[in-house]
């Protein structure tokens, strides 16, 4: 173990902004630099470089560090490994702390059951079911030892466990032994699921004789999350780089054959949704994705989800379309010419949505063709807030050769959609699903002419030069106020997030985050007219005081007639906020 004395002396050594600015293109701020973020797609800088305390912040995604854990990141290295990098920067010798370390128990488990699963397999007769199964897939010997496959012929037991001296219990927790001392996995072929630096963290079982479930996944546990792991990741993450492109994939087979018939780019979901922290890692290898699920029902829903996500991360995204189940089934029917055709002619995600709809509606009928346009919206809404927009002319035309109907015409309709309905316009923002509900309490809690003022002021620099010519602190209260007398004081953000409350610094971090269903335009006018129908209404009260406080009948008429003017204006406004 490396002492905590010596990660500070190689910190103290570094230089935060000669680290990062090794990886990024910096730019001056105040005493602070800026970027923007390596680990978020983003167009306005979010990411500061802080000399004084010599660390990192992104106030888009919240990542946070030293030189050590921004090396650490940017290299996707484990952390002995960003240690060993840094050290080597630092020009210290850590070689005295290399020894050997020692995994967590809990993958020493899994690592030694699989080490016997994959012995049980290897030492197989040829003509086990096992292995009937395993060839009938395209997998001889040779693969399934380079893939580390196994097979549990329910001997093993507690007997790993017993060698570790370690109770059943923990064998339970992990999925590998049921209460009563046997093998969950008993007579399935066990597929090893690795994280990100090939350790083994948990397990999938594949019957033989169609028992159902067909397959059988140990349960999550602190080194394995379904939403962050992608099978056979740690194999292709080199090649993706190299590569320049991923292919995306739902099951282990699949994932598995595309690497034997040389597609070595090619991960899969686990049979699970594809997530945000799946498009995280990706982002960081590559921004070209072709999606080649199943071909069922389910395979195509699983593709439009995951556009949610790969779009609202700025990946070009095309989506590979075949006549068999699944690759799997395409490889042993075609090969890897079949896939290499497939991949060749894979559509890109504009081309892809419009053609994957027209069979959903009917489109000899009005009512059908104003149910599909409709949907056309929603996505064209989608496409426009993540980033590619310059995509959105060719969007239009596939949907005027669907319609046979004249680009201008399906404009007009789509634009007429788009302002009487309302779509969801955030199109995922970068949220994990497990902080949706935190972002949404967040929302809740903070005035909403403080939001408006600081999501404008941040996300929308044109109007910086507006909101200060219309707005001062004086009009605000609270973190709004607090907001303009930095502005007012000439503070860069930059120096505002070193110096600002707490609160403030969490409600410009939101910012960052959140997005209005209004264009900035609209959002800036309701600004200064809830702004302007405030003061008034404080005018109206100081008058009313005012009112009770004298006995001059002339002073009175003078003062009612002021507040029936004000009490006018109030009811002409209108705003077009109401709450948010």
């Amino acid at each position: 173990m490396i002492p905590k004395e010596v990660i500070d002396e190689i910190n103290s050594r570094l230089s935060i902004k000669d680290i990062v600015g090794n990886y990024l293109s910096l730019k001056k701020t105040g005493k602070n630099y800026t970027a923007l973020c390596p680990f978020h797609p983003e167009d306005t800088p979010s990411f500061f470089i802080f000399p004084a305390t010599n660390t990192f912040h992104c106030f888009g995604c919240g990542a946070h560090g030293d030189p050590i854990s921004f090396i650490q990141k940017y290299e996707q290295l484990n952390f002995i490994d960003a240690v060993k990098k840094a050290a080597s920067l630092a020009g210290i010798d850590i070689s005295q702390y290399l020894k050997q370390r020692e995994l967590p128990i809990e993958l020493q488990i899994f690592e030694n059951y699989h080490k016997k699963y994959k012995e049980i397999l290897l030492n197989l007769s040829n003509s086990h079911p096992a292995w009937k199964y395993l060839n009938n897939r395209g997998i001889t010997i040779e693969y399934a030892d380079k893939f580390d496959l196994g097979f549990s012929n329910g001997s093993l037991k507690s007997s790993i466990l017993d060698d570790f001296d370690l109770p059943i219990t923990l064998g339970n927790e992990l999925g590998i032994i049921r209460k009563d001392g046997s093998e969950i996995f008993s007579n399935r072929i066990i597929i090893p699921i690795k994280d990100d630096f090939g350790r083994v963290v948990a397990f999938a079982g594949r019957s033989i004789n169609n028992e159902n479930p067909k397959y059988l996944n140990s349960p999550e546990n602190k080194f394995f999350q379904k939403s962050n792991i992608l099978f056979l990741y740690d194999r292709s993450k080199n090649i993706i780089k190299r590569e320049k492109y991923s292919i995306l994939v739902e099951g282990y087979f699949d994932a598995i054959n595309m690497h034997i018939n040389g597609f070595e780019n090619t991960v899969a979901i686990l049979g699970s949704a594809f997530t945000s922290n799946h498009a995280k890692k990706l982002i960081k290898l590559t921004d070209k994705v072709i999606t080649m699920f199943d071909m069922d029902s389910a395979g195509q829903n699983a593709t439009l989800k995951s556009l949610d996500y790969l779009l609202s991360y700025g990946f070009q995204v095309a989506i590979a379309q075949y006549n068999s189940k699944d690759p799997d089934e395409l490889i042993r029917k075609s090969g890897s010419k079949g896939i290499l055709n497939t991949l060749e002619n894979s559509k890109k995600f504009y081309e892809f949505i419009p053609e994957y709809f027209k069979d959903k509606y009917n489109l000899n009928d009005e009512f059908g063709i104003e149910q599909y346009l409709e949907k056309m919206a929603e996505w064209y809404l989608k496409f426009q807030r993540s980033k590619h927009a310059a995509i959105l002319d060719t969007f239009i035309k596939r949907i005027s050769l669907i319609l046979l109907k004249p680009e201008t015409n399906i404009k007009k309709a789509i634009d007429n959609i788009l302002k009487y309905k309302k779509f969801n316009k955030k199109v995922i923002p970068y949220i994990s699903a497990q902080n949706e509900e935190e972002f949404s309490n967040k929302e809740k809690k903070y005035n909403e002419l403080d939001k408006q003022l600081i999501w404008l002021w941040i996300k929308h620099k044109k109007y910086r030069k507006k909101l200060t010519e219309k707005l001062s602190s004086k009009d605000f209260e609270g973190l709004g106020k607090e907001f303009l007398e930095y502005i007012e004081n000439k503070h860069e953000l930059s120096e505002i997030l070193e110096q600002a409350s707490e609160e403030l610094v969490d409600l410009i971090k939101f910012s960052w985050n959140f997005d209005y269903d209004l264009e900035p335009e609209r959002v800036f006018l309701s600004l200064i007219d809830s702004v302007e129908r405030i003061k008034k209404e404080k005018i109206v009260k100081e008058l009313r005081k005012k009112l009770n406080s004298t006995n001059d009948p002339k002073e009175k008429k003078e003062i009612m007639r002021k507040i029936f003017e004000i009490l006018a204006t109030l009811k002409k406004r209108g705003g077009v906020f109401n709450g948010r």
